[in-house]
């Protein structure tokens, strides 16, 4: 069931403000019936690429000029990346590499690996809106255990998620405010601070945009000894509990990001959201790839990125990301690069 992006998409109606967004599950804004009636919708009217039908051609092709450099900087960590650490995130494996010896000179090699245990895109599979049930545009678990609907591949298919990426390096502003910025008590990044970065940035959002949040976290994890990480992550919290860095889960964010047409997030923290949630509203994976449709990206390697956009003053690039062509696919390694 697969839905290529071939052109700009074409509304057949006004593109409703989140506000205006009907709610099948009370207090979910959703997109779906509004993208299921533009002529980018698969021949079944389901639509599948959420929030990425912003991304369309033209505005890839415009992104394109946010090559000056030529320069590339590569934003995924290692798949090993969790190796001493994995009972801290649910038990996630690291990855397994074996090296087959084929014949005396030859090799090749097998990876296993959890698509959650390194830089990744969420895809639409990963989350549905728990209060409902659903996936995003309504696909049930028997949907989804029937078919491919929703899987990775989908954005495989259209050619990656590739357009101008946008960096809101929360970290270098928050400490170049004198905060001592604590990456594992929860500090959750409101709307306000994102509007206050780009403003220091002098970064304007324009609609098709990928969003990359630097918060400082894995800045954190790789510069800090084991066995401080362990008895942090291992010892002090049960996994699954710990109070880490991320954006907030407020109404106000989420229609920033619907009305500004802004096509994916991605951020160098373990959830992207701030954890734990609040008690009211949801998490924003339930609203954002339950809801929207939008990719959520996390654990991205952001640290050169923001060296080399710092030194430039200038906080947007071309951005190209691959996806695995996994059908069916839940999640992803980001296999993303920056062009400066």
């Amino acid at each position: 069931m697969g839905n290529t992006l071939t052109a700009p998409y074409k509304s057949v109606k006004k593109r409703p403000t989140y506000a205006e967004l009907p709610e099948p599950v009370q207090g979910y804004p959703s997109c779906a019936d509004y993208f299921n009636s533009l002529q980018a919708a698969s021949s079944d009217g389901k639509d599948q690429l959420g929030t990425l039908n912003h991304l369309t051609k033209d505005r890839t092709a415009e992104a394109a000029k946010e090559i000056l450099l030529g320069e590339g900087i590569a934003l995924d960590a290692p798949l090993n990346l969790f190796a001493a650490d994995s009972q801290a995130f649910g038990g996630r494996q690291p990855c397994r590499h074996q090296v087959l010896s084929v014949g005396e000179v030859g090799r090749e090699d097998a990876l296993h690996f959890n698509t959650q245990a390194s830089s990744q895109w969420d895809g639409l599979r990963h989350f549905g809106i728990r209060a409902g049930k659903r996936w995003y545009n309504g696909v049930s678990a028997e949907e989804l255990a029937a078919s491919e609907i929703l899987g990775t591949q989908v954005w495989t298919e259209r050619g990656g998620i590739v357009g101008r990426g946008v960096l809101v390096d929360f970290l270098s502003w928050a400490e170049g405010r004198g905060e001592t910025v604590e990456v594992n008590t929860g500090r959750a990044i409101t709307l306000d601070d994102v509007l206050a970065i780009l403003k220091h940035q002098k970064t304007t959002v324009k609609p098709g945009d990928v969003l990359l949040f630097r918060t400082g976290w894995l800045r954190w994890y790789r510069t800090t000894p084991q066995e401080s990480r362990h008895n942090l992550l291992c010892i002090a919290h049960d996994p699954g509990t710990h109070s880490f860095i991320g954006l907030a889960a407020h109404r106000d964010f989420l229609a920033w990001l619907w009305d500004n047409e802004i096509s994916a997030v991605a951020a160098d923290s373990v959830a992207f959201e701030s954890t734990p949630p609040p008690e009211t509203g949801g998490w924003l994976h339930d609203h954002l790839l339950g809801a929207l449709g939008m990719p959520i990206g996390e654990l991205w390697n952001l640290e050169e990125l923001a060296e080399r956009c710092k030194e430039q003053k200038r906080f947007t690039f071309f951005l190209s990301s691959t996806p695995l062509h996994v059908p069916g696919g839940v999640a992803s390694p980001a296999n993303a690069v920056a062009i400066l």
